[in-house]
């Protein structure tokens, strides 16, 4: 009985003791809190630093050197020219300008196709060119004989009107240059060669019949 006793009370103190222990060593352990995530810190993109461009400096002339020159164009007075001429070939006749343009313009042309004609020699065309009143004052034998005086080559006789084309009219005009016109009527014109400083040399007068420019060869005066 005592025995039983015993062995209560050390079981109760055992109990007490291993309890008295839990609750200690309860005591004595802490519970940590949980860290708190630390905070997210964004780092700003690096900043770069634009070099500065390289500065160019223009190379100033020196005094050695010198600028080019620039010329301007040179105005010819055109408008003045015309003028000018319209004036010396119509005169005192009453001839418009767009008249006088017409005019000068056909005769010209007429004078290249004669040209062309004369090198060749061809009688047969260029009597087309020539108005009736000069053929038939130039086929007589006595008219003929007049511009045989005139030849720089004597002796040579002039049978008809085709040897006047070829040993008078040609060798007088092949070769010339005709530049301008002057109006004696406004029906009747002369074609000339311009010379500074000397008289201008008449080559073709040119007679307009039917509104056509024919070539007129005015007679010999005795």
């Amino acid at each position: 009985m005592k025995i039983s006793k015993i062995t209560h009370h050390a079981f109760y103190f055992i109990f007490g003791f291993a309890f008295a222990g839990g609750v200690l060593s309860c005591g004595s352990t802490k519970v940590e809190p949980p860290e708190e995530p630390a905070p997210i810190v964004e780092e700003e993109p690096p900043v770069v630093q634009e070099e500065p461009l390289p500065v160019i400096e223009e190379e100033s002339p020196s005094a050695e050197e010198e600028l080019p020159v620039i010329e301007e164009p040179v105005v010819e007075p055109v408008a003045q020219a015309d003028d000018d001429e319209y004036a010396r070939s119509v005169g005192d006749v009453a001839v418009s300008r767009d008249t006088f343009e017409s005019d000068k313009e056909a005769i010209l042309r007429i004078i290249s196709e004669l040209d062309v004609i004369m090198k060749d020699l061809n009688y047969n065309s260029w009597v087309q060119y020539v108005d009736n009143e000069s053929i038939n004052y130039w086929k007589l034998r006595k008219n003929l004989q007049k511009a045989e005086k005139r030849l720089p080559v004597k002796g040579i006789k002039l049978r008809d009107l085709e040897d006047f084309f070829k040993q008078f009219f040609v060798p007088a005009r092949r070769g010339k240059t005709i530049t301008e016109i002057r109006y004696i009527s406004d029906v009747y014109v002369k074609a000339i060669q311009v010379q500074e400083g000397q008289d201008d040399i008449v080559f073709y007068y040119f007679n307009k019949i039917n509104g056509k420019w024919m070539v007129h060869i005015p007679p010999i005066e005795n």
